[in-house]
């Protein structure tokens, strides 16, 4: 057996998550869309200020194909400010019951490192918790998380807490370093009694630009882990600086890259434009690619 096939069938066994009492396949493609509930995240076509706004723009995402929405409170681009788990929850408001309201049927996500703000989020009917920090930068998320039994998003992220835009590896190679990373704190996380795990690469999060090329190119590696990939690379640096070009720009750059990570593997993929995603999983799938 190759080792892509054998990559492929340990996926395979770990591909469904509990989300709530329902199994949900994550080996079939998800669009995660980007909620961005803040007035400084890098792409400006992504702020959400207004509950209206933010109805509208859900509705939108949702007509167009996207099968999870990823509500975020604070700005993660590098050397963005770091807001207080207050400063979130008050963004946050009543946006997140206004969400499940109008849309029951579609899964909410929640972007945060801070275990105040997951608490809050779950109580307003949150689905699943993104973290960029795998648990590094708030100690109290983690135990939050797996006591609501929740599925956890873990990001391979070596970068400190601004996300100060430098590699933070020294000598292992970046396909060695993620899989040991990884593994070390899902086991945490296991023990923990999270089991529901999704992995995201974290690409620009502690990473060079040459790096975070490399992992995608090697990124059938992660398969190892025995977990549904997250990807999340829309309009984001590595594609504007090999480009040269701005993020309002960077939607082609965001189709390619995506359409490989598809071929690797990535089944989930968190972006700013459904319709550009829904046409690349409809015509790979007519192609039969896996």
């Amino acid at each position: 057996m190759s080792q892509a096939k054998e990559q492929s069938t340990v996926f395979q066994k770990s591909r469904f998550l509990n989300i709530k009492g329902q199994l949900h396949d994550f080996g079939q493609p998800k669009i995660m869309g980007i909620l961005n509930m803040t007035p400084d995240s890098f792409y400006e076509k992504s702020r959400v200020l207004e509950q209206s706004q933010l109805l509208e723009r859900a509705h939108a995402m949702i007509t167009a194909g996207a099968d999870i929405l990823d509500l975020g409170a604070s700005s993660t681009r590098p050397d963005a400010p770091i807001n207080s788990p207050q400063e979130e929850m008050d963004r946050l408001a009543d946006n997140i019951q206004l969400l499940k309201k109008a849309f029951p049927d579609t899964l909410l996500s929640l972007d945060t490192y801070y275990g105040a703000v997951a608490q809050f989020g779950i109580a307003q009917g949150i689905d699943l918790i993104n973290d960029i920090s795998a648990g590094q930068f708030d100690p109290t998320l983690w135990p939050v998380v797996a006591e609501a039994k929740i599925p956890y998003i873990l990001n391979y992220n070596r970068a400190q807490q601004n996300n100060s835009a430098q590699s933070f590896l020294k000598e292992k190679g970046i396909v060695s370093d993620a899989l040991s990373f990884l593994s070390e704190k899902r086991a945490a996380l296991q023990a923990l009694g999270c089991t529901d795990v999704l992995i995201d690469p974290g690409f620009g999060f502690g990473k060079s630009l040459a790096e975070n090329h490399e992992l995608l190119h090697k990124l059938e590696h992660l398969h190892l882990l025995g977990a549904p990939l997250l990807v999340g690379v829309s309009r984001k640096s590595m594609i504007t600086k090999v480009l040269n070009c701005t993020a309002q720009d960077a939607l082609n750059g965001t189709s390619i890259l995506n359409t490989l990570a598809y071929s690797k593997g990535a089944r989930i993929f968190r972006v700013h434009d459904i319709a550009a995603v829904r046409e690349m999983i409809l015509l790979l799938a007519a192609q039969d690619l896996h």
